[in-house]
């Protein structure tokens, strides 16, 4: 198989005050370790030939798509459709909190993940619905490599559905703050994955 286009689909490094917190699309800083582990992903992907550059439009993406842009010269693209799940009523909070305010809402969630609905947010299948595209637009772009940063969520999303897995098994699919993923899609719709949740520091 020839002619692959490679995409690097990245997560955001580390935010302040990291918790067990729903940000969601909540725009939430990054720490200045998350700043560092962005540089770091930045300077490893200058070398790749990077054509193309596709990200969240929150400021936790943005940091790196524009470290990227100034090492590689490539204009970056944002995008709110590569936001984070949106949680609706629950950003913000965290878990303990959903429980107090939502009581049993958590465990409903878990319970039917594809399908629970925040009040006021999105279920995955919203999710998968409003990426995917931009995910197989990415894959058709005549960049030899495309870096694709966005979130946590959007990127266990991502990889299930390219590995044919249910939307309720996406947590086994792990995604550290910077990592990094390697998909090479080709012209006849292959698409194979080369690797998953590569750190910063590798």
């Amino acid at each position: 198989m020839k002619n692959a286009c490679r995409i690097y689909l990245l997560r955001h490094g580390e935010v302040i005050d990291p918790k067990r917190t729903f940000y969601s699309q909540l725009d939430v800083p990054l720490s200045p370790q998350g700043r560092e582990q962005s540089i770091k992903v930045s300077k490893r992907l200058a070398e790749a030939g990077i054509g193309s550059i596709i990200s969240s439009d929150l400021s936790r993406c943005r940091f790196m798509a524009e470290k990227l842009s100034e090492l590689t010269g490539v204009e970056p693209v944002f995008t709110p459709a590569l936001r984070e799940v949106n949680f609706g009523m629950w950003s913000g909070l965290t878990w303990e909190q959903i429980e107090e305010a939502y009581p049993g809402a958590f465990e409903n969630r878990m319970n039917d993940l594809a399908n629970f609905r925040p009040p006021g947010g999105e279920n995955l299948k919203d999710v998968r619905e409003r990426v995917l595209p931009v995910f197989v637009e990415a894959c058709t772009s005549k960049c030899s490599s495309v870096a694709m940063i966005a979130h946590g969520g959007v990127n266990r999303i991502l990889m299930a559905s390219i590995l044919e897995m249910p939307l309720e098994n996406i947590f086994s699919i792990d995604q550290e703050h910077a990592c990094v993923n390697i998909v090479d899609c080709y012209p006849d719709g292959i698409k194979v994955v080369k690797a998953i949740n590569l750190p910063a520091n590798k």
